[in-house]
């Protein structure tokens, strides 16, 4: 096996002892009986558990980089719909990181700070696709300066805490319905007539698709 494909392996073992037990409850000892690789070749490649937080997270945000690149390229309505299954795909990969946000950037400052960094960057990512569906005519004209950029930040808020708020709630986390419909429905008063349309047809469409599903 080569050093690549060690710290791979050691990474998803990680990602899935995370989400199954908790970030503080998984010690490099139950990565390496999870692993089947010695607890001195994992410190070879990670000296701490710090060291491994910090390459899921970048993989993390490599991965929200990419969708969000990918997804302002032509941000329509059923664009926005891709985007929101494929962020939630995300998160049930990374739900641990998700799930207890806060305690990560806490116990681990230099995630933090990037984190922070890196969440601005998505907002204004956002702020520039709710623009661009105000500029083709399906959202209201900004009532006032900033304003689409302050609804960029609440809906990536949502769209990051939806796994934590479930939990606390004790409900289902893996409902995706439930979540694109709690995302759509922040987007909902600013459409335009023609934004209310794209999005009857969009849903019209999401219907038919899960009746073929069901059949």
């Amino acid at each position: 096996m080569s050093a690549q494909e060690t710290r791979h392996r050691i990474r998803q073992s990680a990602i899935k002892l995370f989400n199954e037990q908790g970030l503080v409850n998984v010690r490099l000892q139950h990565i390496s009986d999870d692993t089947i690789i010695s607890l001195g070749n994992i410190t070879y490649h990670y000296k701490t558990k710090d060291d491994i937080i910090a390459a899921i997270w970048e993989a993390v945000k490599q991965e929200q980089v990419t969708l969000l690149t990918e997804f302002r390229t032509l941000p329509l309505f059923e664009d926005i719909e891709r985007f929101l299954a494929a962020s939630f795909a995300l998160q049930q990969k990374y739900r641990f990181f998700y799930q207890d946000t806060l305690e990560v950037v806490r116990a681990y400052p230099k995630v933090g700070l990037a984190h922070r960094q890196h969440t601005h960057w998505q907002v204004q990512q956002l702020g520039m696709v709710f623009q661009f569906n105000e500029a083709r005519g399906v959202f209201v004209p900004e009532p006032d300066a900033g304003f689409y950029a302050g609804l960029a930040a609440s809906w990536l808020w949502m769209l990051d805490n939806w796994i934590h708020r479930r939990c606390v709630m004790g409900e289902d986390t893996q409902d995706y319905p439930s979540f694109a419909a709690v995302m759509w429905r922040a987007l909902v008063p600013v459409f335009t007539p023609q934004g209310q349309m794209e999005y009857a047809q969009l849903s019209n469409l999401k219907k038919l698709d899960a009746d073929v599903f069901w059949m």
